[in-house]
Parts: structure tokens; C-alpha cells; sequence
């Protein structure tokens, strides 16, 4: 269960946390509390769809395997490819966002500016890095996986405990200074942040009782992060000007400079490398069982699907998601790909609500999930129920 939970907060909390609240502040000012919460709420469907459809086929491959079994062959193609290359570009991106707070750290601290191809370099060798975890074991990922995000949510916990005494009300005024509008639209760009809950699903075939652990390591991991979100960024908000929270890169730890000094400003800088370590980390994880769930339906080469003889792990797969995370780290405008994924990723939550109607409504004698979704009606029920009215 915890190895569960670890992966699904580790793919959450990243750039979302400690970088994003600086690039949406001008957008809608304090309300942007306002939109991680409502942010939070919205995915809400999608993550009760993502536990009921793991249930029921707790297979590698995620929304892939659901929409393939749902929709047929050409949209599982179409899904498969697309979340393959949206979990890869957004660990590529977190591995930059990596290198860049290594760049930050060492501006402030030792007074020493990385070269370009430098930090190319070591993002390349991060991923190459983090593939070879994969590559030994899924035990040994998540042991790393668990250690980092238990360091992280203590790191979050000491900053909200530590700066709560210095926020000061007067920096919340005023609190929607551009009206209802700005906050929902902001709500949309700060959903993205959400997108690394449900990438758990993908490694569901290797979870242990998949049937109760996955619903409520994924709906656990839902709970807390948003909790975390909506509260960090309130604190950072009542404890830096606005002006500050806009210009800084790392908003998050310049908070914590502000009421702790430089050490509170390293700790969370260590923080925020470690949020970036377990979304690269877990999205390797996660994105290398794509292909290898198509290989095995015999959409992609039958080699794909290879299994390393002494580990048991998707060799050839977690090798090409890791080439075409380098290549893409050394060549390529990751900033235009990321949104691409962010929009792909947007796209397969729709395909995972639409896989759980058609499963339901299609009565099918193997879909038998171990946890369905609360507050939901079938059309057949509603049918008989207007059928019962009528009568009446």
C-alpha cells in the first residue's frame, strides 16, 4: 500500500508545487489557493475511474489497456502512444526543472554558473540513472521512491508548522483582485499538477492485492497532496509580496528564506530536488509499461514486451523510454512538449471515464471491479427508474 501511495505522490508533487505558483500568480493574484482546491476537485472523477478500472484489470499499461479493451484496437493504439510520450516528456521535464534548481542552488550558495551543455549533460545522466534503477528492480524504485517522498512530506509539514506564525492576512488583499473568471481559467492550468496521480495504474499488474491497495493508495496519495497543495501555497502566499512570489524561480524556498534564513531556504531546495527525483523516477516507471502492454496485444514489435532474465523488468521498453527521454533532453524545446503532454494527459482522463461507462453499460461477465465509483448511476438504472415513474 505505502509503495503504492509513494508512487502516486511522487509523480504528483514537482514543478506544480514549487515552481508553478510563480509563473499563475499575475493570473489571478491569492485566488490561485482557489484553484489548486477546485483543481483537485475536478480530477476527482477521473482518479475514482482510474481505482474502479484497476480493479477490475490490474494490468501494465494503464488507461492504454482500458481504452484497448473499451474502444478497440485504433483508439488503444492512439492511447498507448500517448501516454507512453506524455508520462516520458513530463519526466524529461522534471529532470530538467532537476538541473535547474542544481543551477539555482549553486548561483546562491557557492556563486558558480553551470554552462548550458552542462546541465544537458547531467540531465542525461540523471535519466540514465534512473533507467538503471528500473532496470534492476521494481523493489528497489520504490524503495527509493518511498525514502524521497517520506522525506518530502516531512520537509512540507515542517514548512507549514514552521512559517504559519509569519503569515500576515494583509498579503491576501486583494484576494481576487481579477475576478471569479482568471481563478477557474487558472484552474486549468493548474490541473496538469494533478496528472501524475494516476500514473500508478500503469505498474498495477506488480502491485500485491491490487484490488485493495491500489483504490486506496491512489485515493490516500489524492487526499493528502491536495491537502499539501492548498496549504503550502497559502502559507507562501501570507508569507511573501507579491512582487517577491512573482520574480522568484522558486517561490516555495525563498518563502521559507524569508522566515528561516538560508538553512530553511537549502532545506526546501533539497525538498524540491527530491519532488523532481521521484516524478522522473516514477515516470520511468510508469511510462516504460506502455509499450510493453501493446507489445503483448501485438500493436508494437513482440521484442518490446522482453523481460530481463535475472530481473523480471521490461528491459528493451524501459531502454527506449530512457533514449527517447535523452534525446529529447538534449535536443529538443521541452517547454512545447511538455504542454503537449499536458494536453494529451487532459485527454486520457476523458478516455478513462468514457472506458468505465462502456464496461458498465456493456454487461460484460469479466468486469467485475473489487472497488466502483461512488455517486454514480448507470444509464440502464436510470431507464428503470423512468420506467417506474411512467408507470406510477
Amino acid at each position: 500500500l505505502f509503495d503504492v501511495f509513494s508512487v502516486a505522490s511522487g509523480a504528483m508533487i514537482s514543478s506544480g508545487l514549487f515552481v508553478l505558483p510563480a509563473i499563475i500568480y499575475d493570473d489571478a493574484g491569492p485566488a490561485i489557493i482557489i484553484s489548486y482546491l477546485l483543481a483537485a476537485l475536478l480530477i476527482l472523477p477521473s482518479v475514482l475511474s482510474k481505482a474502479e478500472l484497476t480493479t477490475a484489470m490490474p494490468r501494465s499499461g494503464g488507461t492504454y489497456f482500458y481504452v484497448e479493451r473499451s474502444f478497440g484496437s485504433l483508439w488503444g493504439i492512439f492511447t498507448g502512444l500517448a501516454n507512453w510520450f506524455s508520462l516520458a516528456l513530463k519526466s524529461a521535464f522534471a529532470i530538467v526543472g532537476m538541473v535547474l534548481f542544481l543551477q539555482l542552488i549553486t548561483n546562491n550558495l557557492f556563486d558558480y554558473q553551470l554552462a548550458e551543455w552542462m546541465m544537458r549533460l547531467l540531465a542525461a545522466a540523471c535519466c540514465i540513472f534512473f533507467g538503471l534503477l528500473n532496470l534492476v528492480s521494481v523493489k528497489s524504485t520504490t524503495r527509493f521512491q518511498n525514502t524521497l517522498v517520506l522525506f518530502l512530506l516531512a520537509v512540507l509539514v515542517v514548512f507549514l508548522f514552521w512559517g504559519a506564525p509569519s503569515v500576515s492576512v494583509d498579503r491576501y488583499r486583494p484576494f481576487m483582485p481579477r475576478g471569479w473568471l482568471a481563478m477557474l481559467s487558472t484552474a486549468g492550468l493548474v490541473f496538469i499538477s494533478y496528472g501524475g496521480l494516476t500514473t500508478v495504474d500503469n505498474v498495477a499488474e506488480e502491485v500485491r492485492h491490487p484490488g485493495r491497495n491500489l483504490p486506496r493508495g491512489i485515493i490516500l496519495a489524492w487526499a493528502l497532496i491536495s491537502t499539501l497543495y492548498v496549504a503550502v501555497v497559502s502559507v507562501a502566499i501570507g508569507v511573501l509580496h507579491g512582487p517577491a512570489l512573482r520574480q522568484s524561480p522558486m517561490p516555495i524556498s525563498t518563502a521559507a528564506k524569508e522566515f528561516s534564513g538560508n538553512w530553511g531556504f537549502a532545506i526546501l531546495s533539497l525538498a524540491a530536488l527530491a519532488a523532481f527525483l521521484t516524478t522522473a523516477n516514477g515516470g520511468i516507471l510508469s511510462a516504460s509499461r506502455c509499450p510493453m502492454s501493446m507489445s503483448r496485444d501485438h500493436l508494437l514489435p513482440k521484442w518490446m514486451s522482453r523481460l530481463h532474465p535475472r530481473f523480471r523488468t521490461p528491459c528493451v521498453s524501459i531502454l527506449f523510454t530512457c533514449l527517447f527521454m535523452t534525446a529529447a533532453l538534449l535536443t529538443l524545446d521541452l517547454e512545447r512538449l511538455v504542454k503537449t503532454a499536458s494536453t494529451l494527459m487532459i485527454l486520457l482522463f476523458i478516455l478513462d471515464n468514457a472506458s468505465v461507462i462502456v464496461m458498465r453499460e456493456s454487461r460484460i461477465q469479466s468486469y467485475r471491479p473489487r472497488f466502483r465509483a461512488p455517486l454514480s448511476v448507470s444509464y440502464t438504472h436510470l431507464r428503470a427508474h423512468e420506467t417506474v415513474l411512467d408507470l406510477v
